[in-house]
C-alpha cells in the first residue's frame, strides 16, 4: 500500500542547502541570504556514499538515514558550541520524480516542496493526453509497482498520494490506441477493397 505519511529520509547523493539564521558565513546556498542558490549553480552540500556530509565547524556528520528535522536538530546541537541558539534549515535540492507514458510533457520533475501530490505533478506535466488510461496509473517506488485509479472520486484523498524522490509515474495507453494508430492505414485499404469490389461488379455485368 502507498502511505500518505511521508517524510523525506536523507540518502547518499542528496544535495542540500544549509541555512543558519544570521550566519551567512556558515550557510551554504542559504534561503535566508541574498546569496541563496540552487543545485544548478553548484552551491550545495553533498551526502557522500559513507552517509556523511561536510558541515561547517562540525566536520563530516552522518546524516543519511535521518529525516530533515532530525538532521537539522543534530546539526544545531553541533553548531551550538560555536553559535548561540542556531536556527538551522536544510533543503534537498535534487529530489525528483520521472513521469512517463501518455502524458503531454513527460520528463523528470523536481519536487519543489516537502509534500507534493500525484495530481499536482500530473498537472506540472501538462496533464494526461487523449490516450491516457487514468484508471491504471502506475507508481513505481523502490522497484514495487502500485496502481492508482484517478477516474473515481471515491477515497480520492488516499489516491492523490504524496510523491517521494525517485518515484516513477507511468501512464499507460487505453486499449483503443493501437487500433486508432492503425486506422490511417486500414481506412485507405478498406476503401481500396471496396473500389475493387465495385470494379469487379461492373466488369462482370
Amino acid at each position: 500500500m502507498l502511505s500518505q505519511n511521508y517524510e523525506h529520509v536523507l540518502a547518499p547523493d542528496d544535495k542540500l542547502s544549509l541555512s543558519i539564521w544570521n550566519h551567512d558565513d556558515l550557510s551554504i546556498g542559504s534561503v535566508y541570504s541574498i546569496y541563496n542558490t540552487n543545485e544548478s549553480f553548484g552551491k550545495w552540500i553533498l551526502i557522500e556514499p559513507d552517509s556523511t556530509a561536510a558541515i561547517p565547524y562540525s566536520g563530516p556528520l552522518k546524516i543519511a538515514g535521518l529525516t530533515l528535522n532530525e538532521a537539522e536538530t543534530l546539526i544545531a546541537e553541533k553548531l551550538a558550541e560555536y553559535v548561540k541558539t542556531p536556527i538551522v534549515e536544510l533543503r534537498v535540492l535534487n529530489r525528483e520524480v520521472t513521469i512517463l507514458g501518455e502524458i503531454n510533457a513527460p520528463g523528470n520533475y523536481l519536487l519543489e516542496k516537502e509534500l507534493n501530490t500525484l495530481v499536482a505533478y500530473i498537472g506540472k506535466a501538462q496533464g494526461l493526453n487523449f490516450y491516457a488510461d487514468a484508471k491504471k496509473i502506475q507508481i513505481i517506488r523502490n522497484e514495487v509497482s502500485y496502481e492508482v485509479d484517478l477516474t473515481s472520486l471515491n477515497d480520492f484523498h488516499n489516491k492523490n498520494i504524496y510523491l517521494q524522490s525517485r518515484d516513477i509515474i507511468y501512464v499507460p495507453s487505453k486499449k483503443g490506441k493501437k487500433l486508432d494508430m492503425k486506422a490511417p492505414v486500414l481506412i485507405p485499404f478498406a476503401s481500396l477493397l471496396t473500389s475493387i469490389g465495385v470494379l469487379i461488379s461492373v466488369l462482370s455485368k
